[in-house]
């Protein structure tokens, strides 16, 4: 049903099921971020979830996206940074 939560480990993909389940439409972004509570965007909220994942498992789920191939995915992710508004 949320195929966006196959790419995260099995304990966050539940702790952001029970939070997502009824508004999943209205999901705009998940942001995770190493020592932070986990932030859920809905297009008129905003749920902090008490879970704050630790480094490695920010690397998983960046591995888990890249299937494993961080390295081929490099260019890219170094590009969007640069060229990010938030970064400048």
């Amino acid at each position: 049903m949320f195929e966006i939560l196959n790419f995260f480990p099995k304990h966050i993909s539940e702790i952001l099921n029970e939070n997502i389940k009824e508004n999943f439409k209205e999901l705009e972004e998940i942001r995770i971020r190493v020592d932070k509570p986990i932030i859920l965007k809905f297009a008129d909220d905003e749920v902090v979830i008490s879970y704050t994942p630790l480094g490695e498992e920010i690397i998983k789920i960046l591995q888990i996206i890249c299937d494993n191939s961080i390295y081929a995915y490099q260019n890219q992710i170094c590009s969007r940074i640069h060229n990010s508004k938030r970064w400048t």
